[in-house]
């Protein structure tokens, strides 16, 4: 009974390993397309015979950071998948460090004059509340090298 638990283990642990490494493949791919279309995006928003503007324009310029923010997301949940496939754990600081760009995207791209004062109060706690745990790990690391 025993070699039956034991097998059974193993296999789901192989299916694990291969569900992470077609998640980390297709995240890859992802993040790719995602370059190339802010590349032409930014190539579009540039040379647009239209605009009166010699770069970009404001809401041109929230769209491309915008871009650039999801594209970091993308850059970190990829390092998560491949932590995770590496070595089968997954670490709380990385995740959390994508929790942070995420919100940090969200307050960057902001437009307070369309959220409530409370829904913005409570992004405020999000963010202090991300810092902190951060914080704490980073701390608890810090205890245990000593």
């Amino acid at each position: 009974m025993d070699k039956n638990i034991d097998k059974a283990v193993s296999f789901i642990h192989t299916v694990k390993k291969w569900m992470s490494f077609i998640v980390l493949v297709l995240m890859t791919i992802i993040v790719a397309i995602s370059i190339v279309e802010l590349g032409i995006v930014l190539y579009v928003d540039l040379f647009d015979p239209t605009d009166d503007v010699l770069f970009l324009e404001i809401d041109e310029l929230f769209r491309v950071f915008g871009f650039f923010f999801i594209i970091l997301i993308g850059f970190e949940l990829v390092e998560t998948v491949e932590m995770y496939f590496k070595d089968n754990v997954i670490h709380a600081e990385v995740v959390l460090l994508v929790a942070v760009i995420a919100v940090s995207r969200k307050v960057i791209l902001l437009d307070l004059e369309k959220y409530d004062p409370l829904a913005i109060i409570g992004l405020g706690m999000i963010i202090i509340a991300l810092g902190a745990c951060y914080w704490f790990i980073k701390l608890s690391y810090r205890g245990k090298n000593v």
